[in-house]
């Protein structure tokens, strides 16, 4: 039985994995991905080299916590109740009062209880997720000492997306999975201070044709968006289908068209 990520989180691209492990390049030297969020295709595809990124440092501390302690981690997981005052007080905890397991403790909790697995913050900065209807099955120790030993060859970069993608060299595989533009109000998802917006998912584009032209394999996925496609013509173009997993009711989760693009054949 496949095991699940360290991490719950929306957006997470887990039922796309047949499809992405398809279209992955024949060959490449390291695996890069600068929107990690749970990491779901790193963890399926087990690459020996890896460049993990996120804007997020909170996301970016469990991995570091893991790699670094998994025992620890999992002691601190094993020291909260599975109670919903526990998921309010843990809400409310700054994360800055707590050593680096613990921080990872919370946030793998808050996670696994939220409502949906969204990540979303307040105008503070304060997560303010309202909990759901139960707390998925939190990692054992057992699956956190496994972990710990797949991310040791992941350099972990705290930091948007330029700076993971500046890391990355011919013959690296680049897997991004940006979140949808938010051209609205202010939602704090993610870990983005404002919001995922035109300008950032230009840059985007154009640092993903730019890696590509330096023979970098680059694969994005994405909400099927005409715009998006046009926007990197001569990409190779692969349509699929996905259960939307963020909807207040179970049968508001439908199959919604999902695009994969590739700069190269596959």
């Amino acid at each position: 039985m496949k095991k699940p990520t360290i991490l719950r989180w929306a957006g997470s691209k887990a039922r796309l994995i047949p499809d992405l492990s398809r279209l992955a390049p024949k060959k490449y030297s390291r695996y890069v991905e600068p929107f990690a969020g749970s990491a779901c295709l790193y963890f399926a595809l087990e690459p020996q080299i890896a460049i993990l990124g996120d804007i997020n440092a909170q996301v970016i501390d469990v991995y570091r916590a893991i790699r670094s302690d998994p025992n620890s981690v999992a002691d601190a997981l094993e020291e909260i109740p599975k109670t919903a005052d526990a998921y309010y007080k843990l809400r409310a905890q700054d994360p800055s009062s707590l050593n680096l397991s613990q921080r990872a403790a919370r946030l793998i909790f808050l996670m696994k209880a939220c409502f949906n697995g969204v990540y979303r913050t307040n105008l503070r900065g304060e997560f303010n997720v309202p909990m759901g209807d139960r707390v998925y099955a939190l990692p054992t120790r057992k699956h956190l000492i496994e972990t710990h030993q797949l991310i040791q060859n992941a350099h972990l970069v705290s930091g948007d997306f330029r700076e993971t993608l500046a890391l990355s060299r011919p013959g690296d595989w680049v897997y991004m999975d940006p979140p949808y533009r938010k051209i609205d109000r202010y939602r704090g998802e993610y870990g983005y201070a404002g919001r995922f917006g035109e300008s950032e998912m230009s840059l985007l584009i154009d640092t993903a044709r730019e890696l590509a032209s330096r023979g970098i394999s680059v694969t994005m996925s994405y909400a099927y968006d005409e715009a998006f496609v046009r926007s990197l013509s001569g990409w190779s173009v692969h349509l699929v289908s996905a259960t939307r997993s963020v909807a207040s009711k179970a049968e508001f989760r439908l199959k919604v068209p999902e695009v994969i693009l590739t700069s190269y054949l596959s």
